[in-house]
């Protein structure tokens, strides 16, 4: 039996390669006994949809003199340096990533499209959001499952991310993506905006499953050992955490006597920067104090090891972290205020409560992998 996996393996970052790694694991582990085979599909990139602004500056020999005289002030010297140790790190980790880390789920340089197969799964992660911005999404119909060769056509934890109906209408593909998604064996996405827009196109409710990372179970992590300890974690998106955020977060880890340590990005109000293998971030996870993050990611690693987290929402993320915080009846995690930091991070969770929600919708999500996978 050959399976197919298209999803977002080869996007530069943990969570990207963790749900891929867990989704491929977890077919795997469905397929036990059987003669299986499963790897990963590329997809063709398309240029994106939506087109830089292509405004002209006027030159003012005012503003250029100003633009100079900033360019020379010592704050300026301070922020180039850091963008340039944010650029170096970057570099680092993204030759890890594709040199190191893809290779141990079998994902080669060399490129696969369009292969033969008994079904191809497309999914988890933002594999329907096609109306971004990104040099390695862009509008993609084979992230839709179009010219696919594959017997079975299916979905899993798919999200539409920040696009909605509306946005399809603007850029006039909804009847190409209607007619796309009509053409699947089974259809799973992982949030409200992408069940009502699959809703709407296809006249039917889609099954709404966990991410794989909250999936599949780890038991490689359990065993492994971190050399830090008494530390909090910073997971977030390089130049996204504000002086008044990164303000807050030190000034409570510094109650605590806690080391500040940034994964994912570099951080340069945090103590250390870590650059570490995707399993060794969730082993960082699982033995800290405390969690503070601004991604979707960074807020499952957290729910998973049921350690104390405060997530900030962000414009851009603010659908999905919302519903994958209402799914684990963890609204209060949310950062709305900045002065509640140290209350929302010291809140006790109702673990066993965490650990019933996730018993279940792992069982529905096992379920729904055997029917569509052996059935």
């Amino acid at each position: 039996m050959k399976i197919g996996i298209m999803s977002m393996q080869r996007v530069v970052n943990y969570g990207s390669f963790l749900q891929a790694y867990a989704l491929k694991r977890q077919i795997e582990d469905v397929l036990q006994g059987e003669n299986r085979q499963v790897e990963f599909v590329d997809y063709e990139i398309e240029p994106s949809l939506i087109k830089n602004d292509e405004k002209k500056m006027d030159f003012n020999v005012k503003m250029y003199l100003l633009k100079i005289l900033k360019m020379l002030s010592p704050k300026y010297r301070r922020y180039r340096n850091q963008q340039k140790l944010l650029n170096r790190t970057f570099s680092e980790f993204s030759k890890a990533y594709n040199e190191t880390f893809l290779p141990t789920i079998g994902v080669k340089k060399a490129k696969v499209y369009c292969p033969e197969l008994d079904v191809l799964v497309i999914g988890s992660d933002e594999v329907f959001n096609c109306t971004q911005k990104g040099t390695l999404v862009g509008y993609s119909r084979q992230l839709f499952g179009k010219d696919n060769r594959a017997k079975k056509l299916i979905s899993y934890a798919a999200s539409f991310g920040t696009t909605t109906l509306e946005k399809l209408e603007k850029y006039h593909i909804i009847n190409d993506i209607a007619g796309d998604l009509s053409c699947f064996d089974a259809l799973s996405v992982r949030d409200t905006n992408s069940q009502n827009v699959v809703a709407a196109l296809c006249g039917q409710i889609p099954c709404r499953h966990i991410d794989p990372v909250l999936l599949y179970d780890f038991g490689e992590v359990d065993t492994m050992v971190v050399d830090r300890k008494d530390y909090l974690i910073v997971y977030a998106y390089a130049d996204r955490i504000t002086k008044e955020e990164a303000k807050e977060i030190r000034a409570f880890a510094k109650s605590k006597n806690l080391k500040v340590i940034a994964l994912g990005f570099y951080q340069p109000f945090c103590d250390e920067y870590i650059l570490a293998k995707p399993l060794e971030v969730l082993a960082y996870v699982k033995n800290a104090a405390y969690v503070v993050t601004d991604t979707f990611h960074g807020t499952v690693f957290s729910i998973k090891y049921q350690i104390p987290f405060a997530t900030i929402i962000r414009e851009s993320n603010k659908q999905k972290l919302g519903d994958l915080l209402e799914l684990f009846q963890l609204t209060e995690r949310k950062v709305t205020c900045l002065s509640k930091l140290p209350e929302i991070l010291e809140a006790k969770m109702d673990l066993t409560n965490i650990r019933d929600i996730l018993a279940k919708e792992r069982e529905s999500s096992l379920s729904y992998l055997y029917n569509h996978l052996l059935g």
